[in-house]
């Protein structure tokens, strides 16, 4: 009689910890992108493959906006990273002007 009281809350636990992985993948693929092109500022497609418009920078917001709202995404925290260490003079006194800041400008 106790195994088989252990083994119905066990098989509970288990079908409830399925369905709630499951529910967990359907969100995640609910909520990732599309496949999707890179944009240059002016809403032209980036083909590398190409070479159409490869030598153009690629336009967050044109990119990104496409799908999302710019102006949110833009106050997360990888579009913020490093703007407060930026600056016309971060490695002047090091003899290297052109470097403006630490490199971790949007990064992890």
């Amino acid at each position: 009689m106790a195994r088989r009281e252990i083994r119905l809350p066990a098989a509970l636990l288990l079908a409830v910890l399925g369905v709630l992985l499951l529910m967990t993948v359907a969100a995640a693929r609910e909520r990732a992108c599309v496949p999707f092109h890179l944009k240059t500022e002016d809403g032209k497609i980036i083909n590398p493959l190409t070479g159409e418009n490869a030598d153009q920078p690629y336009s967050p917001r044109q990119t990104c906006g496409a799908c999302h709202k710019y102006d949110e995404i833009t106050k997360g925290y990888h579009f913020q990273q490093g703007w407060d260490k930026i600056s016309d003079d971060f490695a002047a006194k090091k003899g290297k002007p052109w470097v403006l800041s630490d490199g971790m400008l949007g990064k992890f």
